[in-house]
């Protein structure tokens, strides 16, 4: 009795059996805990980690996100190819098994060619870019597909059964990954860990498409296809729409200056195990657990941006923390530091799974979830290009604070702190005239 009022706590509001919008609302759940773990234990941490193994350095771990991020400009010309169909299920499913494969095995493959080390680093940026390109044509697609399932009234409730529960999964899986990973490296075999952990999520990535195959595809409002012209001007006739999308751009910007840098910082200067990066990810289950539900009434409250407002202005104090991280503090303020950011990053993501549609046009909505991934993702290269800038003019240059001698992928995190606070400020200015439709 006890596990059915919490699966129907968990499920009240957009779960009705027999439904087909709830089984689809399903699908989409679990479809989100595939692919969030597949990207964090292939990506994150495990990606800079296999890079290290490749010997590349710090500059070339910064140029792997600027390529990322650049590639997913594209997501704005997507829509001249999805708008075209009425129908985009199988093509969408194709593009994310080519994303899951180059993701997975091809970049997992990468670092046992039998090849220099320069032509691997190539193949491997190569590599990136081409994965980022075919993402940067699904994403928007995907998105538009998936949020067809789930009516406005119920996205507070189901998107925060969502954020709650995937961290949990996440943090699961990840500290599994991680074990595995520092059982092999204790043997002087952390790359052979790397690629026993992208096994696993090659037989994931199975399950994830399983789950799309289940999902069912409903007709889309649109006009029969966009062309250049449309693609270009349409967006800026809606303007409060911009102010959405102008609050996403802030919010990359500042999130993104910290790069990889400190991951780097964390397993290459201080030589952290990975099963004690994953392991401090079970913080973030409690928080999820029970501060879900009041950053949910929060929601309800108040709007999508004050939450997102609020929530930045309180999560950027948690990068003056991790500043003063050193070999001796870790054990204590690490921990201490992640509890305080996953309390505000929950506040965070919980807005950000509906701010894509607040304020969105009803008709030719892959166009605009691409023009906002876009301006999303520009914001993210200024944010990475800012960092790896940062981190070249103060290579080398170290400098004492209370006590504490930071390096420059430490005091980075302060200048992010900086920037967020600025940040902040503009986006509370931009709120105020973006909430006209901001409701549940």
């Amino acid at each position: 009795m006890v596990f059915n009022r919490i699966i129907r706590n968990f499920t009240e509001e957009w779960y009705r059996r027999g439904d087909e919008q709830s089984q689809n609302r399903r699908n989409l759940l679990f479809a989100n805990y595939t692919v969030n773990i597949i990207a964090n234990i292939v990506g994150a941490s495990f990606f800079t980690g296999l890079l290290i193994n490749m010997n590349a350095d710090d500059g070339f771990i910064g140029k792997m996100t600027i390529i990322s991020v650049s590639m997913n400009l594209l997501q704005m010309f997507a829509p001249l190819l999805l708008e075209r169909f009425k129908q985009r299920k199988k093509l969408l499913m194709a593009g994310r098994a080519v994303i899951m494969f180059i993701n997975i095995v091809f970049i997992g493959l990468i670092p046992l060619f039998p090849a220099s080390q320069q032509l691997r680093l190539s193949i491997m940026a190569l590599a990136v870019l081409i994965l980022n390109f075919f993402n940067a044509i699904v994403s928007p697609g995907i998105t538009v597909w998936f949020i067809s399932f789930t009516p406005v009234y119920m996205r507070a409730k189901f998107f925060s059964v969502i954020s709650m529960t995937n961290g949990i999964v996440v943090a699961l899986a990840a500290f599994g990954a991680g074990t595995v990973v520092d059982i092999f490296k204790a043997r002087g075999m952390e790359l052979a860990g790397l690629e026993v952990v992208r096994g696993i999520a090659l037989l994931i990535a199975v399950v994830d498409f399983l789950l799309l195959v289940g999902m069912k595809e409903y007709p889309y409002e649109n006009t029969g296809g966009i062309n250049i012209k449309q693609l270009l001007i349409e967006p800026f006739k809606e303007r409060l729409y911009l102010r959405t999308v102008a609050i996403a751009f802030l919010w990359n910007l500042t999130a993104n200056i910290p790069g990889a840098f400190y991951t780097i910082y964390l397993l290459k200067d201080l030589g952290v195990n990975y099963s004690f990066l994953m392991l401090m990810g079970f913080i973030n289950m409690p928080v999820l657990i029970f501060l879900t539900p009041v950053w949910t009434r929060f929601l309800k409250r108040f709007s999508w941006f004050k939450t997102l407002a609020v929530a930045m202005a309180l999560y950027l104090l948690h990068y003056t923390l991790l500043a003063f991280i050193t070999g001796s503090t870790i054990r204590f303020l690490y921990p201490i530091a992640l509890l305080y950011a996953y309390t505000m990053a929950l506040g965070i993501n919980l807005a950000f799974t509906n701010i894509p549609y607040v304020n969105i046009p009803a008709k030719n909505q892959t166009l605009f979830i691409g023009f906002y991934s876009t301006i999303a993702n520009l914001g993210a290269l200024i944010g990475v290009t800012v960092g790896n800038s940062f981190i070249a003019a103060t290579r080398g240059k170290t400098f004492t604070l209370i006590g504490v001698t930071l390096q420059n992928k430490q005091y980075l995190l302060l200048f992010t702190a900086l920037m967020m606070l600025v940040a902040v400020a503009i986006i509370n200015a931009l709120r105020k005239g973006a909430e006209k439709d901001d409701d549940f």
